[in-house]
């Protein structure tokens, strides 16, 4: 039977000044027991009894008021709300009698779905029956009605522009809109430097840091933030998120900040010394932001750090993750080059790389006991492509901040040592070029370290380790459809649990959407590449995507990086298994990479 969350959610708020008498009333809480009406505090089932039960509570907190006299001015007020409880309680029988006669309460069919689910979510207690009321009367986020249209329109439609899911793929593809009609707009040719640096960016350079910047970068890359900050703010209206208490000039300010730490990460990562060493652009965002968010600034007890004293910048930090999901459709890559590369290369990227993943996972969850959450995450980041795949895998999946942050900083910090390490060891042992250069791509995470690692070899091993690693990243949106699908259908940690109904629906309802943006822009550079082939536009669209893509990820380390603690991320890394699950994972790949290579060059 279904009752309305409104009087629901009185009943409680009536119930929590009751118990407060009751504490000074030790005889009227001993009648309750004798006559067999559980206190608010013994049972949840309080937030589902049914009319009969509730007035019999009310009746017997009259009468107990009037055997013992007291005529205090807030047990009046309870009374008096008791009698409007019973106004209430005649008004729901009338509800329920016109529902048995087959009127519905409501149009939408919201209230009955939320009685239905109600039991399934009684760890959610009354935050969730607070929202059902909301519901219920209508209410948006913003606390204001919803317009008649807006409630006429299925639920499913109206996600498609409120909710972050959402937002993160029409974010995704407007970035990508905005690096085509830049790469077509902006006049360059081919050989020209303006072609590698088409999206506004530093340059790189050596040992003057202002070499990095032209006319065309510093105002190009002010006006994109610009542009990139209102995209933002639009989502976040459109999504109810700001209000009197989270206004926008906070959510401006807060990007604004958070956008010159990306800035300046991205330009520290473009000095020739640090790339050709691994030091990129994320490593230098999550430092910077763990600085700003652990540094304290006062030398009081407190010892209140920057992000403390500024609550704006900590509100859209809590956004790290809304900027990745927005980010990955613009891994987009041109499907036709895994034909173009040759198989062995396939055979090294996908096949290794796979059984090395499902290895890793095996061996935290079941070996080490760890979370599956966490375990994915170290697993995808040691055997793929380090903090890109980690970051979608952590939007799949639903991962805290904390877990990303500390899965990026071991797969980071492992990673700069793994590309001398491997890279001497091939030199060592004389390992063919060919064989060295399928292996570095194939173990080693992250383009960039994988191709300074093959550099030390030899330019053959370069050509070869950048292939291995193009044909592993051109299929990882098919990586993360089959961990959206498998996600959702897995069996919970729990041993007792079933698996959960394979529900088509349940599943488009939690697949993330930026993986259709992936596939859609991935689909458009296939068809339009071939035909740009030879000219200036071709030669620079997929790489303007690509550093748009950096951008937003520079923007999102940053904020995943005020978001993290160092001192937990340190226990965390040591308490986790974390550590030992990294190098167990990646002794897997490199040892199936290595054979792999072998085998196949």
């Amino acid at each position: 039977m279904m009752y309305n969350n409104v009087y629901n959610d009185a009943l409680v708020k009536l119930e929590i000044g009751l118990i407060q008498q009751e504490q000074e009333q030790d005889q009227e809480i001993e009648q309750e027991i004798e006559i067999g009406i559980p206190t608010f505090m013994e049972t949840k089932s309080r937030l589902f009894l049914t009319p009969e039960q509730r007035r019999n509570i009310i009746n017997h907190r009259r009468e107990a008021a009037n055997d013992n006299g007291n005529t205090d001015r807030s047990l009046t007020t309870h009374n008096d709300e008791l009698i409007n409880m019973e106004i209430g309680l005649n008004q729901q029988q009338q509800q329920q009698e016109q529902q048995e006669i087959g009127m519905d309460p409501q149009s939408d069919g919201t209230f009955g779905t939320e009685q239905t689910t109600a039991d399934s979510e009684d760890e959610e207690g009354i935050s969730r029956k607070e929202e059902a009321s909301k519901k219920a009367n209508g209410a948006t986020d913003k606390g204001e009605p919803e317009t008649e249209s807006r409630r006429r329109l299925p639920k499913r439609v109206r996600d498609m522009y409120t909710t972050a899911d959402w937002w993160s793929l029409w974010i995704g593809l407007e970035s990508f809109a905005v690096a085509t009609a830049i790469v077509f707009f902006v006049p360059f040719e081919s050989d020209d430097g303006r072609a590698k640096y088409v999206i506004p960016q530093p340059m790189t350079w050596s040992d003057h840091p202002l070499d990095a910047w032209d006319t065309y970068g510093t105002f190009g890359t002010f006006y994109l933030f610009l542009h990139l900050g209102t995209v933002y703010l639009l989502a976040k209206s459109f999504m109810g998120k700001i209000d009197d208490e989270k206004p926008a000039s906070g959510y401006a300010k807060g990007f604004a900040a958070m956008s010159g730490v990306a800035v300046i990460s991205f330009w520290l990562g473009q000095q020739e010394w640090c790339a050709r060493h691994g030091l990129g652009y994320a490593t230098f965002a999550i430092v910077f932001g763990m600085l700003l968010a652990n540094i304290p600034i006062s030398c009081n007890s407190d010892r209140k750090t920057l992000p403390d004293t500024l609550p704006w910048l900590k509100l859209v930090a809590k956004d790290g993750e809304f900027f990745i999901k927005s980010s990955l459709v613009l891994l987009a890559v041109e499907f036709s080059v895994l034909g173009r590369v040759g198989l062995e290369a396939i055979v090294v990227a996908w096949v290794g790389s796979p059984v090395a993943l499902v290895s890793g996972f095996l061996v935290g969850t079941r070996l080490f006991q760890m979370d599956a959450g966490i375990t994915l995450l170290v697993a995808v980041g040691s055997t793929c492509c380090g903090a890109s795949t980690i970051s979608a895998v952590a939007a799949i999946v639903g991962s805290p901040s904390a877990d990303i942050s500390l899965s990026i900083s071991v797969v980071a910090f492992f990673t700069v040592v793994f590309t001398f390490v491997q890279a001497y060891v091939a030199i060592g042992v004389g390992m063919p070029d060919a064989v060295a250069g399928a292996w570095i791509g194939g173990s080693v995470d992250q383009t960039g370290n994988a191709v300074a690692s093959a550099a030390i070899v030899s330019e053959e091993a370069t050509e070869i380790a950048g292939i291995v690693k193009i044909v592993l990243h051109s299929g990882i949106g098919i990586l993360f459809t089959i961990i959206a699908f498998w996600w959702q259908t897995r069996r919970d940690n729990n041993n007792n649990a079933e698996r959960k109904p394979i529900d088509f629906l349940f599943i488009w309802d939690k697949f993330p959407k930026f993986v259709l943006g992936y596939i859609l822009c991935s689909a458009i550079l296939t068809v339009a590449l071939p035909h740009l082939n030879g000219t200036p536009e071709g030669s620079a669209l997929q790489r303007a995507v690509l550093t748009l893509n950096k951008w937003w990820f520079s923007i999102a380390f940053v904020g995943i990086g005020i978001g993290t603690s160092i001192k937990d991320l340190w226990h965390g890394a040591l308490k986790s298994g974390v550590l030992k699950l990294y190098l167990a994972t990646n002794c897997i790949d490199i040892v199936i990479a290595l054979g792999l290579a072998y085998a196949v060059f």
